[in-house]
């Protein structure tokens, strides 16, 4: 006992439970995942770049930047996909991490260092979202096992190193994120953790959207399990979960509706057609629990390598952890959720399968399965639900939990740590990779993902810097490109004269002659060896001022509104709780 100054005594504590207090609170284990953590990026905190399969994601955030320049928000159409005739780029490719993206680099980072920071993010949120689920469920040392074998998982590793994923690791945030809010929601009764739900959901959908349609079953049956055990099947508290998730769509709606109703306008049968078929991507039982070989290959190509495992130490604890829980069903042991470890491992195996040849049937019996192009993108299912499984076993085992805990992760960290690399390393910097043969490359890779669908084929040769002069005669001046549109001063002969720009038509385009809207089409292909769609239309003779622009359709503004409407109403469910 010690003595303060006014002469009351209290307790010494020791230097033991100060560490056992402060281990007690949710910032020490932040910290401590977070460092742990480190080694599955610390190969890319340097300078330069490194390849990857999908090697856009700096060319999105550049196209990016031009949106927010020009005050597109949202950003729909970027001026030089397309071989810099424009491309609907973010009408259809989910934007949300590229948005993150653009804040880094108005902060002062490089787009190629941007990148960099997002992949290491993405390693660090996605196990720390992991561990606020399982703590608040489990306690902290469960969700701490949860959380790095989370980070600690091959397909992790493909999708950085391999393959460059940026939106798929991501998505990968937000799934503890959905878990843990339809918990709380339940859990508490109240409406701020139904506004939390709406975010997570919104930015899972804005993230990846067929992700969310994957992972939409087994946020199905958590909710439904949660509702039955806590003894509120009813109206009330089916409603404020419905209610997070309609405030999710509606968040999301601005991407959402225009992916839904306007991919009609946009060639997407390229997505789901010759290599991007699923039937030609399902993995094997060998490759899926057994294979530790590491390489940088493509699916479909047996002779290359690439790790599509689900964790051998996953997998094996995560099938320990559902035995476990059986046996205590059979003998009736009194413990919490062990029909929730069943009904987990359940919606696992039904995961694998769905990665598995076996399960085509159901492949060719949902055509909008076909989108996901790779079964073994269930991958991003398989493990979160595996990690999940690891806290619980840790919560289950009856004796030397800390040990177990210790075990699971030094296991993790020593099969697969070594898959956190890249294949190779560029000497490189923002100037290099927007230049010569590399923005060569940039501008003309995927550019038949969301051709417009007036193209016939994509274009084998840049976009001129002013229109095509058709018919007549016509000098450009000031002629400018901005993100969605172009426009500058013309002058045209005694005749007027027939422009074509290069631009790429597609619905909301407006054309305007001195600030007055003209028709145009985009189906005449003079002096094209095949028709690109671009927008042309006549000019009078004289000088005028012509402008193009993207415009919203009744769908994107449909979107748009919704998407405010959700946002101020999600503001003002925490703003008005956290008042009251």
């Amino acid at each position: 006992m010690t003595k303060n100054k006014n002469g009351s005594t209290k307790a010494k504590v020791s230097l033991k439970e100060k560490l056992s207090l402060f281990s007690r609170k949710k910032i020490f284990w932040v910290i401590l995942i977070t460092l742990l953590t480190i080694p599955t990026f610390s190969s890319i905190i340097r300078a330069g770049f490194f390849p990857m399969q999908d090697d856009l994601q700096a060319f999105r955030i550049y196209e990016m930047n031009k949106c927010i320049q020009d005050f597109q928000i949202p950003c729909r159409w970027v001026p030089d996909a397309g071989y810099q005739y424009g491309y609907p780029q973010f009408n259809y490719y989910p934007p949300s991490v590229y948005y993150v993206g653009e804040a880094l680099h108005l902060v002062g980072f490089q787009y190629i260092d941007s990148v960099k920071i997002l992949f290491a993010a993405g390693f660090v949120l996605s196990a720390l979202a992991m561990f606020l689920l399982v703590s608040d469920l489990l306690g902290n040392l469960s969700g701490f096992v949860s959380a790095l074998t989370y980070a600690y998982v091959p397909y992790k590793a493909v999708e950085v190193y391999v393959r460059g994923d940026m939106s798929e690791l991501w998505s990968m945030v937000f799934y503890p994120l959905v878990f843990w809010a339809v918990y709380k929601i339940i859990k508490t009764s109240k409406w701020k953790y139904a506004a939390l739900l709406g975010i997570s959901l919104a930015l899972l959908l804005m993230t990846h959207l067929l992700m969310s349609m994957i992972f939409s079953l087994s946020a199905a049956v958590w909710t439904v399990y949660w509702l039955i055990k806590e003894k509120k099947f009813n109206i009330k508290e089916i409603s404020r979960v419905a209610g997070g998730v309609i405030l999710g769509f509606g968040f999301a709606a601005f991407y959402v509706l225009p992916v839904i109703f306007e991919r009609q306008y946009a060639h997407t049968e390229t997505l789901t057609e010759g290599y991007f078929g699923y039937q030609q991507h399902f993995v094997n039982i060998f490759r899926l629990f057994f294979y530790t070989d590491w390489g940088y290959g493509s699916s479909g190509f047996p002779n290359e390598k690439l790790n599509l495992s689900t964790g051998i130490v996953q997998w094996i604890f995560g099938a320990i952890t559902v035995g476990i829980a059986g046996f205590c069903v059979l003998l009736k042991k009194k413990k919490d959720n062990l029909y929730l470890v069943l009904i987990l491992g359940i919606l696992e195996i039904f995961t694998l399968f769905m990665i598995h040849v076996k399960s085509s049937f159901i492949w060719s019996a949902i055509p909008i399965l076909s989108w996901l192009q790779f079964p073994w993108r269930f991958l991003t299912v398989s493990v979160f639900l595996l990690s999940v499984l690891a806290g619980f076993g840790i919560y289950l085992v009856p004796k030397f939990k800390i040990w177990v805990g210790i075990l699971v992760i030094l296991a993790a960290f020593a099969i697969n740590a070594r898959y956190f690399v890249p294949k190779s390393w560029i000497d490189i910097n923002d100037a290099e990779k927007f230049s010569g043969v590399s923005w060569q490359k940039e501008l003309t890779i995927s550019i038949f993902d969301y051709l417009p669908i007036y193209a016939k084929l994509p274009p084998i040769a840049p976009a001129p810097a002013t229109p095509e002069v058709l018919k007549g005669t016509a000098t450009f001046s000031n002629y400018t490109k901005g993100s969605d549109f172009q426009g500058g001063n013309i002058n045209t002969g005694a005749n007027g004269a027939l422009i074509r720009l290069p631009l790429f038509d597609f619905p909301g385009m407006i054309t305007k002659i001195d600030g007055r809207v003209v028709p145009h089409v985009n189906n005449n292909c003079v002096g094209e060896e095949f028709c690109l769609g671009l927008i042309t239309f006549n000019v009078p003779a004289g000088e005028h001022k012509i402008e193009v622009k993207l415009t919203g359709t009744p769908i994107r503004r449909v979107g748009n509104y919704l998407s405010v409407i959700s946002i101020a109403t999600i503001a003002g469910i925490l703003i008005f709780r956290k008042k009251k």
